[in-house]
């Protein structure tokens, strides 16, 4: 599925979610769409900032790193 889909589909969810959490209200589609854009896009970001930088895990190398040279 294109990425674009993906996030369409996670919108439209959040979208809905949010429409019946306000008791389903008539006439705020628009509004519970821009909402729903503005939370995952903060969720997006908090995840990225809140993971662990890969490269943390490696240990530096050193000039004897054992290999017999």
């Amino acid at each position: 599925m294109p990425e674009h889909a993906t996030d369409e589909h996670r919108i439209r969810h959040r979208a809905y979610e949010i429409w019946e959490r306000e008791g389903r209200p008539e006439g705020r589609r628009a509004e519970h769409w821009e909402r729903a854009c503005r939370e995952l896009r903060e969720e997006d970001e908090r995840a990225r900032d809140e993971a662990p930088d890969e490269r943390r895990g490696l240990a530096p190398a050193s000039a004897d790193s054992g290999a017999g040279i």
